[in-house]
């Protein structure tokens, strides 16, 4: 098998199914709203960088991971916020990780 130098094929196919399990996940936890956020994301500039360089728009919230990803959301992503729901059940986590790679956070790095 041919090896991918970084940024080349390989992770352009792993950007591609992640996205796809983003778009997924979100609709099967959040429903119509999910659908929602997902189109909103796709309307935003996307972010460019890392999951550090987005913290630096975020605001601790002692502790509460979510809660400090929210505001980062909330503070570049206002529209898109706004349309995340309320309840988001117990898949909250792991959706707001989803929403933050469909925005361009390379959450994988």
């Amino acid at each position: 098998m041919k090896k991918c130098k970084k940024g080349g094929d390989m992770d352009n196919i792993t950007t591609y199914n992640y996205l796809i399990e983003a778009q997924d996940a979100l609709v099967k936890y959040w429903g119509e709203d999910g659908k929602k956020v997902i189109g909103q994301c796709f309307k935003e500039r996307k972010f460019d960088g890392d999951v550090s360089a987005f913290l630096k728009f975020c605001t601790a919230c002692g502790g509460n991971w979510g809660g400090m990803f929210l505001s980062g959301i909330r503070t570049l992503y206002p529209e898109v916020y706004a349309l995340i729901p309320n309840g988001m059940g117990q898949s909250a986590f792991a959706c707001i990780t989803y929403v933050l790679l469909l925005l361009g956070v390379k959450t994988w790095e």
